[in-house]
């Protein structure tokens, strides 16, 4: 395990995965072979034994369309899909219009 994980983080990814396996109808084999991974190690990485690879990661959010800003740090734990991302058009446009105001004074 790294020095940057820790055991409540790999828990937290781990409680992701689930989710995203559990709603995908697919059984751990199923879902580890999917993705590339021995059983054993999804496992591990579904209980929070082991910190998730970037290799995985990336699968995750190329097969299964997961959002990666989700799966990192999101909130909920129903997985969100890259498709349903809202973008709140409101902020935006203000954010843009404080940019725009503060390059003016520049």
């Amino acid at each position: 395990m790294s020095k940057l994980s820790n055991i409540d983080n790999n828990l937290v990814t781990g409680r992701r995965l689930w989710a995203i396996r559990v709603s995908s109808g697919l059984t751990q084999a199923d879902f580890a072979d999917v993705l590339g991974q021995s059983l054993r190690a999804y496992a591990n990485y579904e209980r929070g034994e082991r910190e998730m690879p970037t290799a995985l990661f990336r699968a995750l959010c190329d097969s299964f369309q997961i959002d990666p800003l989700w799966l990192l740090k999101g909130f909920g734990e129903d997985p969100v899909l890259v498709s349903t991302r809202v973008l709140d058009l409101d902020l935006l446009e203000t954010v843009i219009r404080f940019i725009e105001e503060w390059l003016s004074f520049l």
